[in-house]
């Protein structure tokens, strides 16, 4: 495992380009919105003394908190930058779609420098809950796909898994759903049904809650980047970190729902 200071220049070069740190700034942020999401995220207070080290501008205080973490804190941080970054509308609009793709690339293998090896990715959250040979073979080739270390052709059918699974759930509820309800809506369903209960601690539901906008952009990753259709693939690092991110949800729900394995 690596870590943010045995990085090379062109290395660092890249996370400052991406991250809009060349001139001092960090993204769209001001003082105040990046002390806020720093403490809210992480429980950093960028704004403590010691780093001020390099500087005082936003870019250079980021700097130093990438520099007093390890290298699997800094990779997680970089992370959530990237998800934040891809919500701000006007971040890549004059860049050339292929250089972003690029960046995007080498921004991930960074990314994964900084995690080293981490082994396998944990599929214990899949296993058919029901009887049916459709599902047995949806789990089987999920769990090939990762052990040959396919994460991008298990994207689409991880969506599948995760559309069976909160159906199920809910049904299990008897709560209502259409057809054609998306993702993203039987997440937030279940963690309504989650609190109705009672039973939850109010961390756990803000979980589940925030979890909702990763199964939203979950959608437009089976559509537009997954073997769902003639797609461009994502990267093999951005793809596991996709699967793992999903995978983390499921995994999170099994622990505190006692109806999960039924």
């Amino acid at each position: 495992m690596s870590d943010y200071g045995a990085l090379g220049k062109s290395e660092k070069r890249l996370i400052d380009k991406v991250l809009g740190m060349t001139e001092g700034y960090v993204l769209d942020f001001s003082n105040r919105t990046i002390d806020e999401y720093f403490e809210d995220e992480f429980g950093i207070s960028i704004y403590a003394e010691k780093f001020s080290i390099n500087g005082n501008s936003k870019a250079n205080r980021l700097r130093s908190v990438l520099e007093d973490c390890s290298g699997s804190q800094s990779a997680e941080i970089l992370r959530r930058l990237w998800g934040y970054r891809s919500t701000i509308s006007t971040s890549a609009a004059n860049l050339d779609p292929n250089i972003e793709k690029r960046r995007k690339d080498q921004f991930f293998s960074i990314i994964a420098k900084l995690e080293g090896d981490e082994g396998p990715l944990d599929i214990s959250a899949f296993a058919a809950f029901e009887k049916s040979n459709a599902l047995y073979e949806l789990v089987n080739a999920i769990e090939r796909d990762i052990r040959a270390d396919k994460p991008q052709a298990a994207l689409d059918r991880l969506h599948l898994f995760c559309m069976k699974r909160f159906r199920h759930l809910l049904t299990a509820r008897e709560i209502s759903i259409s057809k054609d309800e998306p993702l993203n809506s039987l997440v937030g369903k279940y963690g309504k049904a989650l609190k109705s209960d009672g039973n939850y601690s109010e961390m756990s539901l803000v979980f589940i809650r925030y979890s909702i906008a990763v199964f939203e952009k979950f959608n437009g990753i089976r559509n537009n980047h997954s073997l769902a259709h003639d797609n461009e693939l994502l990267s093999v690092d951005e793809a596991k970190f996709i699967f793992d991110a999903v995978s983390a949800v499921l995994r999170f729900i099994k622990r505190i729902d006692k109806d999960f394995d039924t």
